[in-house]
């Protein structure tokens, strides 16, 4: 229970407490704790001793968890291995590439860790009673970055700008690779336009983002505007699924012009799929694409879905997304990139090494045929 001190002392804190959301600045709102004062008193009063310690350790468990998000990222490892590998050589444009994406993936991962900071609004949501008044209950978590202002802006509209850009790099790895065996530039344009429209996606996602403004997720009575952020929601899965078919393009385009440029010796069916993917850069990058172009029309059916039960039954809050899915499936073109790196780096050390030993044992023969003859030549003097 808080004491009369304690509620005399929590008053100055009131002025982060704004009722009327659309009507406060921009700023207000980011630094805004809820829209009901005395919710945030509320929640206060019944918390207990232990539930205070728990709720200290929490957040330096997040802040723990957000320093070291690049030790869990995905390809952080890999990265390592190709830095040490290129021996810090970073003026080549593929570690600029490898540079590029894992930092600026880096950054918005750790943001949205932080993120988690921010878990508490307080705000209102409305309830029927018996007599069919609208009363107002306390809500204190904000379950979903949409419902904390500030995390709107720092996990999604900041965090994207990280997310896609850092994308946009790594799309980059193919084309470089593509100009190397490919000499048609009308053939080049065609997968500059293909690569063009595909990022062009992801900017517009950028900005997009920030077409919902942390003034519209709470409405004038302080609750939280569910309608309105399911709105935005739709426009921004026509362009994610305008994104997948981009994507789709993009990577039969690369499909197409690596296949052309595949000698017919190295599709020789006496090669097999092991040996083709160990030894030709080309043959990687042809199964990501075509993974790609196979997979992600799956992903997206769910879209659809959810387009077809709104307007055909107006169901706006079934949830269709396979957001991890799909990253998962476009992530198998940016394992490609290290994969792709890591392979014939090894092989030349391989070589390397072989070439070493073959010297050594030629080395040694030649040792052992001088040896023969001069124990030939002293047993003919002895003679």
């Amino acid at each position: 229970m808080l004491s009369e001190a304690e509620i005399a002392s929590l008053q100055s804190e009131k002025k982060y407490f704004i009722e009327n959301i659309p009507s406060a600045s921009y700023f207000q709102v980011l630094n805004s704790k809820g829209t009901n004062f005395n919710c945030y008193l509320e929640y206060l009063n019944s918390l207990n001793e232990e539930q205070k310690i728990d709720n200290v350790i929490e957040k330096v468990r997040v802040i723990a968890y957000a320093l070291h998000k690049p030790f869990q990222f995905l390809f952080f490892y890999w990265t390592i291995l190709i830095i040490v590998l290129y021996k810090f050589n970073f003026k080549k444009p593929v570690m600029k590439i490898i540079l590029g994406y894992f930092t600026l993936s880096i950054i918005g991962n750790i943001i949205e860790k932080f993120g988690d900071l921010l878990s508490f609004y307080y705000s209102n949501s409305p309830e029927i009673d018996e007599k069919g008044n609208t009363i107002y209950k306390c809500v204190y978590k904000a379950s979903s970055p949409e419902m904390h202002p500030l995390k709107w802006v720092l996990t999604r509209q900041i965090c994207s700008i990280f997310w896609y850009t850092g994308e946009i790099i790594a799309d980059w790895y193919p084309m470089i690779r593509i100009k190397e065996v490919e000499k048609d530039r009308q053939v080049i344009k065609y997968i500059y336009i293909s690569f063009g429209i595909y990022n062009a996606t992801k900017i517009l996602l950028i900005f997009y983002y920030f077409f919902l403004s942390p003034r519209d997720l709470y409405d004038a009575n302080g609750v939280y505007n569910a309608e309105k952020v399911n709105q935005f929601y739709f426009p921004y899965w026509s362009i994610q699924l305008f994104m997948i078919f981009t994507a789709v393009i993009y990577n039969y385009t690369i499909y197409f012009v690596l296949k052309k440029n595949f000698s017919k010796e190295n599709q020789s069916s006496n090669i097999g799929f092991i040996k083709k993917f160990k030894n030709f850069s080309e043959y990687r990058l042809m199964f990501s694409s075509i993974v790609n172009v196979i997979l992600l029309p799956l992903v997206s059916i769910s879209i659809i879905f959810k387009f077809y039960y709104y307007y055909k039954y107006n169901y706006s809050h079934i949830d269709f997304s396979f957001d991890e899915i799909k990253q998962n499936i476009i992530n198998l073109s940016y394992n490609m990139i290290f994969i792709d790196q890591i392979f014939p780096l090894i092989s030349r050390k391989d070589s390397d090494l072989t070439s070493t030993s073959n010297l050594s044992k030629s080395n040694q023969n030649v040792l052992k045929i001088q040896t023969n003859n001069n124990n030939n030549n002293y047993n003919n003097e002895g003679i």
